[in-house]
């Protein structure tokens, strides 16, 4: 299931002998760490020494600093190619960073590294920023263009922990916040002014490390005619070499004739470098400059011949590939060691596009027959991407569609969407449609990445007119896709014929197709049925390897058990779902992410911020990587959670990324209700009840007062206006309509008790006390509230009480003041587990919700008219407890009845009628 991974990305490039010392750019390194840089940035065009530079730091930095080092290319743009490598990577000195977080084969999303970061902060030297223990080095990032990579990275700059440091070579600038960094004192920049070879140290290669022995006024034109150049000092060097040894032809002509711009120069100097050489290892460099990356056995096969001729030899012998590669690597000819044994490397990428032009000019018929013998060594090889690649580079279209349509399936499993829509986009469109398999897999890709309906419909639509197999596969795909829709007769009409057209062997179509069975089961209230199709999902999962099947299954079911207000049930099934959604190597496959967003809804529930946080942004992370339809709950979950927490800005900004995924995948309507819906319930939490009202008017919530539902209403909305009341009760209980919030409340309590949805009956419960509460009919809220509080104990709700503010902490309070009240012998089991309950719920509210918007909306009240003694305030503080009289007798030393004396003069000047109107007032006007 996982793709291979190259190691020899991960090696850092040798040191090579005679280097010239770069001291004032490496005390320039030093010295951005030690100020606690973000961000080292070398950036510069081709051929200034980037890599050479920071191997020559990494080599020197301080005892038990680790580093990563990612030689990156073309293939790397995918997001998850890039996130799997950057985590081997750091696995190779932590092994434990990257654990249960990604799987190292798929596509990362944009902040695909925020995974990462909570572990890398648990590595040594947290507190030690001048001492980082951690050196990320992207080589070459130029290379890589997808913008989610960089959005990952802006991230990790935003977040990076204190031990930590990134370091960038590129010859453009990346699109992070440079800017921004650089405002802040947070970036360290080496640049082509930086980089280039000072006179001294052109003297320095040419002369010493080359030993050519120019004079002082030569060396100083060359310098000045490359402008520091270290490239062409290099390849001027190679060109001078034979001159200087042979004493023939004229340096210094050559020197003064050295001009013109980069390209002129750079053409001129590979052409003396190439005609130097034996036209065998001309011929090998020609046709091997097509490779990304060489080995003796690839070589071989796109030379097409068994051996070569050992350049420099007395007489012609044969020699492998391998024999060749290393002595290109003595020659120094432009040749990158990719590991310490000597079996791959690389051309210095400019030399290779130089060569690959002069191939070009040579032998313009030549390299499609090179990538076809290119691709057909990797396909034989195993490493079908890379052949798709080199089939795709040499336009041989037909054998890289066959090859896709071998490896869509396990593709779309490992969620490398990115890739898959690379090679379908490469293809000739209409080469595309005559594999009519593919097709539907297209389908999946464009649907998942979030591409126009319009689109994706008309390609699904296609794929059905071809044969019966793939018209069976279409229809259990457009099952699928009804679902979101809310066509549920069309949902299951599909299902049952792809069921039945579909063979026992195409399992991957006939999980989708037993899926959406399931649910249409679900839908029409045949329960038992829905959970036998879920099973048999699971089942196909892993009969197939095809975890993420059976892993919506699960989730699914846990999504049901959320539903029936069975939270531990719930989580119980998302715990099961992380256990069977690993690799070999323990890593997270990305359908993970959707068992993450829901136990981050469930930690968010219970009120544990830090859990739900981690959850929920693991989730998102690899949800970006299986498809954008994934993520709408983990943003709405994260926008609760941030409100939850005091963060407007964060709950809008969460919010705001819904709505625009929501628009994005147009599909169906019904995501974007949703995310207006928890926009509008979120305005109630904030106060803003004028922005709650016109989205009453503008979804018409409020003309579905009194009905029944069963209008002409698309079905997906009919089914979403019983939540939406939900929100419309909590709107006119805040405008002071009690009345009309318990008749919305009595509607959708029916359709609720039908349908046995337990959690939202506890949440009608809760909503009907503090309508009755603000009657003034406390004795029937507190009786609606205890129902609540009963049935929600078991499970531990806590965020469904304590989002409602304080109204609802008063109204608890009292609740408890009644419970408590009573004789210690007549509270069974039930009532003192109910009282403890009540207590942590209390102490969740904390003191943060009496200052919130919601607890100022009403009437103003009047002014004192006494102030209240200091014994009197002692009994208003004891009031905030939930004591009951007795119990403040006890505490203050006093009898109940002078307890309940205070009590009475309290209510008297505070103008109020019950102990939690007192708080409430108490805390209006200050005194608590």
């Amino acid at each position: 299931m996982t793709a291979p991974l190259l190691s020899t990305k991960l090696y850092m490039p040798p040191i090579q002998p005679g280097l010239v010392a770069r001291k004032r750019l490496l005390e320039r390194l030093d010295e951005g760490v030690r100020l606690g840089h973000k961000l080292l940035l070398v950036s510069a065009p081709a051929g200034f020494g980037k890599t050479t530079l920071l191997a020559e730091w990494i080599s020197k930095l301080k005892p038990g600093v680790k580093f990563c080092w990612l030689a990156l290319d073309e293939g790397d743009d995918d997001p998850a190619r890039f996130l799997a490598y950057v985590v081997a990577g750091l696995q190779a000195f932590e092994p434990d960073i990257g654990k249960n977080i990604l799987d190292l084969q798929q596509q990362p999303p944009q902040d695909a590294l925020a995974a990462l970061i909570n572990q890398i902060a648990t590595l040594p030297g947290r507190h030690a920023a001048a001492n980082p223990t951690l050196v990320l080095v992207l080589d070459d990032m130029h290379l890589v263009t997808s913008q989610p990579i960089y959005d990952a990275l802006a991230f990790l700059l935003d977040h990076l922990p204190a031990q930590m440091c990134l370091v960038i070579s590129t010859r453009a600038d990346p699109p992070l916040p440079i800017a921004r960094l650089r405002a802040r004192g947070q970036l360290t920049e080496l640049r082509q002014s930086d980089l280039r070879f000072m006179p001294h140290e052109a003297a320095e290669f040419l002369n010493h490390v080359k030993g050519l022995g120019l004079a002082s006024d030569a060396v100083s034109a060359l310098a000045a005619r490359t402008e520091g150049w270290i490239a062409g000092l290099h390849m001027a060097a190679l060109a001078l070499e034979p001159m200087v040894a042979q004493g023939q032809g004229d340096p210094v002509g050559f020197i003064r004739a050295f001009a013109g711009s980069n390209r002129y120069v750079l053409d001129y100097l590979v052409e003396e470098v190439l005609q130097r050489q034996p036209k065998s290892v001309q011929q090998f460099l020609l046709q091997t400059s097509i490779l990304e990356r060489l080995c003796g056995s690839l070589c071989d096969t796109v030379m097409a011949v068994e051996s070569q001729l050992l350049p420099n030899a007395q007489y012609p012998i044969p020699v492998s590939s391998q024999t060749m590669l290393e002595y290109l690597e003595r020659a120094n000819l432009f040749i990158v060691p990719l590991d310490d044994r000597r079996e791959w490397y690389r051309y210095h990428h400019l030399f290779a596009d130089l060569l690959q032009q002069r191939l070009q000019q040579s032998y313009p018929d030549l390299s499609p027959s090179l990538q076809l013998r290119a691709s057909a060594w990797y396909e034989r090889n195993g490493l079908v991407a890379e052949a798709i690649d080199y089939a795709l580079a040499a336009q041989d279209f037909q054998r890289a569609a066959r090859m896709v349509e071998q490896v869509a399936q396990a593709t779309l499993m490992r969620s490398e969407v990115a890739t898959f829509l690379r090679w379908m986009q490469a293809l000739p469109d209409e080469l595309a449609r005559s594999y009519p398999s593919l097709g539907v897999f297209y389908t999946w890709a464009l649907l998942m990445s979030g591409h126009p309906w319009a689109g994706v419909l008309a390609r699904l639509q296609e794929a059905a007119e071809g044969s019966q197999a793939v018209s069976a596969q279409a229809a259990a795909l457009h099952a699928f896709v009804a679902l979101f829709q809310g066509q549920i007769a069309r949902a299951a009409e599909l299902s049952r014929q792809a069921l039945e057209q579909l063979p026992e062997s195409e399992v991957f179509m006939r999980g989708f197709a037993t899926f959406s069975k399931a649910a249409v089961c679900f839908d029409e209230g045949d329960v038992e049925a829905g959970r036998q199709a879920l099973d048999e999902v699971f089942r196909l999962g892993q009969q197939t390897n095809n975890i993420t099947m059976g892993i919506m299954a699960l989730c699914y079911l846990a999504e049901l058990h959320l539903t029936q207000g069975q939270l531990l049930k719930a989580q119980s099934i998302y715990q099961q779902a992380l256990e069977l959604v690993t690799d070999p190597a323990g890593q997270r496959l990305p359908v993970a992410g959707i068992a993450l967003m829901g136990l981050g809804e469930l930690a968010r529930e219970w009120n544990d911020f830090d859990a739900a946080t981690d959850y929920l942004e693991e989730g998102l992370e690899l949800g970006k990587r299986w498809g954008k339809v994934s993520l709408l709950d983990g943003y709405i979950s994260l926008a609760r959670l941030k409100q939850a927490q005091g963060d407007v800005k964060g709950a809008q900004h969460f919010i705001q990324l819904a709505q625009e995924l929501a628009a994005q995948f147009d599909a169906t309507q019904v995501d974007d209700w949703t995310v207006a819906m928890c926009q509008a319930l979120l305005w109630v939490r904030q106060g803003n009840l004028a922005a709650v009202a016109r989205w009453v008017q503008e979804r018409h919530v409020d003309s579905k007062l009194g009905l029944d539902l069963k209008d002409n209403d698309s079905y997906l909305n009919r089914h979403l206006r019983k939540y939406e009341q939900l929100v419309l009760a909590r709107l006119l209980i805040a405008q002071g309509q009690p009345t009309k919030a318990l008749a919305v409340l009595d509607q959708v309590q029916a359709q609720m008790q039908q349908r046995g949805r337990i959690g939202r009956l506890i949440e009608i419960d809760a909503l009907r006390a503090l309508a009755f509460q603000a009657q003034g009919e406390l004795a029937s809220a507190v009786v609606a509230l205890e129902r609540a509080l009963t049935r929600a104990e078991p499970e531990g709700y806590v965020r469904l009480f304590v989002d409602e503010g304080e109204p609802m902490r008063l109204l608890i309070l009292d609740c408890r003041i009644q419970i408590s009240e009573l004789p210690r012998h007549k509270l069974m089991d039930t009532l003192r587990r109910l009282l403890a309950y009540i207590d942590r719920l209390l102490a969740a509210f904390g003191d943060t919700c009496i200052s919130s918007d919601q607890s100022k909306i009403g009437h103003p009240r009047p002014e004192m008219v006494e102030p209240l003694s200091e014994r009197e305030m002692q009994v208003l503080r004891l009031l905030t407890s939930g004591l009951s009289a007795a119990e403040i007798a006890e505490e203050l030393i006093v009898s109940v009845s002078t307890v309940r004396s205070h009590i009475k003069n309290i209510y008297a000047k505070l103008d109020v009628h019950s102990r939690y109107q007192a708080v409430a007032r108490a805390k209006e006007k200050s005194l608590l």
